[in-house]
């Protein structure tokens, strides 16, 4: 099988978020979903992916090593990507970022209506409380400077409540139905 540059960039995006669906493959790499899952099921069997269908919709999910236990805090965070993608220049995405006791699910650098924005991601579906008071002390203690020229806003998806804060928090629903209201 040859692989090709998007082929090449589909491996590297699973390498990267370790898990996504067919249809944000389609989405981000190929012309049509038709040509995206014949591409997918390619790779699948020359041992390049693994696959598993999702419990809810029914639909592949693609990965490289193994499936992520936290499998639906990683899709929602790959949908976040693809939502993003389709209305804001991604300028960087890193996931997993450690910085000064704050630990956020993904940080992206990004450009909505030709002005530049950098955000922390928390993706939040459990029923603890979402704990803010890490980037309060991250703000207060100014060692956000040694990372960033401006505090970050801070993206929460999650369909729950979430805490009072001085900081700039943008919720986004789970099925990012309200990700364009709420882009800044």
């Amino acid at each position: 099988m040859i692989i090709t540059d998007r082929d090449k960039a589909v491996l590297d995006f699973l390498n990267k978020f370790k898990i996504a669906t067919t249809s944000t493959i389609a989405e981000l790499f190929y012309p049509s979903l038709r040509y995206a899952q014949d591409r997918l099921l390619k790779l699948y069997k020359a041992k390049f992916i693994k696959r598993s269908r999702n419990d809810f919709t029914q639909e592949y999910c693609y990965y490289i090593k193994q499936k992520p236990k936290q499998l639906r805090h990683h899709l929602l965070l790959t949908d976040f990507y693809r939502e993003m993608h389709k209305i804001a220049d991604i300028e960087l995405f890193e996931k997993e970022v450690y910085m000064e006791g704050v630990h956020p699910d993904g940080v992206i650098a990004y450009k909505y209506k030709n002005k530049g924005y950098i955000a922390c991601i928390e993706i939040h579906i459990s029923h603890n409380p979402l704990n803010l008071k890490k980037y309060e002390k991250f703000y207060y203690s100014n060692k956000y400077k040694k990372y960033f020229p401006v505090f970050p806003l801070i993206f929460v998806i999650t369909d729950r409540k979430i805490p009072q804060t001085k900081l700039k928090v943008i919720q986004v629903n789970e099925n990012m139905s309200n990700l364009k209201e709420v882009l800044i």
